[in-house]
C-alpha cells in the first residue's frame, strides 16, 4: 500500500492539503478525478516527491516515473532520441518498443515540432513508460490523444504490469481504471 498519511501542503496562505489521509493499493491502475484546481495535482506531485509536506508524509510508493501535464520534450532531439536519453544503455535496443508501444513507428527521426499534440502527448507518455520505476505517475496523461488510441494505450499501460496512478477528467479513461478515487476541495478531500 502507499500511504498519505496527515499531510499539509501550502502554497503561501492556499491549504491545499490539510491533514489528509490516503491509502491506495500498489497495484492496477488508479484513477484521481475530481474538479479542475481541487488539488489532485497537488497530490500526485506530493507522491513523486516534487512537493514537500508541511507535516506528515507518504510511504510505501518506492521509485517512481513522473509524466507532468506539459509534454517537456527536448526541440532539438527526435523522437527516437526523447526515449534513447532515458535508456540505460543495456536497454538502448528497446527504442522501438516505445515508440510501437505509443503508435509512433516510423516517426523516429521526426522533431517535436513536426509532431501534433497527441503525438506529443503519446511521446511523453513512452517516454515515461520506458524509464520505468515502481510506480507510473500520470498527470492527464491522454490530453489530446482521440478516445480509441486512448483506449489501447490503456490497455499497453495494464500490461507493463506497472502500477500506475493516473489523473484524468476522461470518464472513458476512468472507467478502465481497477479503482477511482473523487476528490473535491479546495482543500483536497475525498468525496
Amino acid at each position: 500500500m502507499i500511504r498519505v498519511d496527515n499531510v499539509c501542503l501550502s502554497y503561501g496562505e492556499k491549504k491545499v492539503l490539510d491533514h489528509f489521509s490516503l491509502e491506495i493499493p500498489k497495484e492496477g491502475i488508479t484513477g484521481f478525478s475530481g474538479p479542475s484546481g481541487c488539488g489532485k495535482t497537488s497530490l500526485l506531485r506530493l507522491l513523486a516527491g516534487l512537493e514537500k509536506p508541511g507535516s506528515g508524509g507518504v510511504t510505501g510508493l518506492g521509485q517512481a516515473a513522473f509524466l507532468f501535464q506539459e509534454n517537456r520534450l527536448l526541440p532539438w532531439r527526435t523522437v527516437e532520441q526523447q526515449i534513447f536519453d532515458v535508456l540505460p544503455a543495456a536497454r538502448r535496443h528497446e527504442a522501438e518498443r516505445w515508440l510501437a508501444f505509443a503508435e509512433l513507428e516510423g516517426e523516429g527521426s521526426a522533431y517535436p515540432s513536426a509532431l501534433s499534440g497527441g503525438m506529443a502527448r503519446r511521446l511523453a507518455l513512452a517516454r515515461c513508460a520506458a524509464l520505468g520505476g515502481e510506480v507510473l505517475l500520470l498527470d492527464e496523461p491522454f490530453a489530446g490523444v482521440d478516445k480509441e488510441r486512448a483506449m489501447r494505450l490503456m490497455e499497453r499501460l495494464r500490461q507493463l504490469g506497472t502500477p500506475v496512478i493516473l489523473v484524468s477528467h476522461e470518464t472513458d479513461v476512468l472507467e478502465k481504471c481497477d479503482r477511482v478515487y473523487t476528490f473535491d476541495g479546495i482543500p483536497l478531500r475525498t468525496v
